[in-house]
């Protein structure tokens, strides 16, 4: 699947609009369709260089829309449910999800900093190569892929210009 979305390459340049490529999603993953992201402060400090990641990378972490699609191991989503995305999901099964504070989950504080999901890798690529995406998200395109449990289905009165900044609340 190939759709758009705005990339960063590097600082202090302006992001691009760019045709990005989405291989087979992976078991625990939810393909989102974007209707709506904020712009945060903390992707300020990504394009102005004062947060270091990765690059090229798909900015965005305050964002809602519809679930296009779901891995087959995914639970409670089904297609057009309305949805916001969390920027903190967890592993589960460290030490600190086992004590009821995934705030400090292991994996997300390892992985996060690396702009990839919890396998390690980046969903999407450009010419060839990773996409990186920040904070498990990358909403700065017309579809996203997320962990199932970033995948919050919320009322379909909510708008979406509105669902959006819940994640991030």
């Amino acid at each position: 699947m190939n759709f758009r979305a705005a990339v960063l390459h590097r600082p202090n340049q302006p992001m691009t609009v760019e045709t990005v490529s989405l291989g087979a999603l992976k078991p625990g993953d939810a393909l989102v369709r974007i209707r709506a992201a904020g712009l945060c402060h903390t992707d300020l400090e990504v394009i102005e260089g004062q947060l270091a990641y990765p690059m090229p990378i798909v900015l965005g972490h305050e964002a809602a829309g519809t679930i296009e699609e779901v891995g087959p191991e995914v639970a409670g989503l089904r297609p057009g449910d309305p949805v916001v995305l969390s920027w903190n999901p967890h592993c589960g099964h460290c030490f600190y999800c086992e004590q009821d504070q995934p705030i400090l989950c292991e994996s997300y504080l390892r992985l996060g900093p690396q702009a990839v999901q919890f396998d390690g890798t980046a969903r999407l690529s450009l010419g060839g190569g990773p996409l990186h995406h920040l904070m498990f998200l990358g909403a700065f395109a017309e579809y996203c892929v997320v962990p199932a449990q970033s995948a919050v289905k919320v009322p379909s009165e909510i708008p979406f210009d509105r669902a959006c900044l819940i994640g991030w609340a």
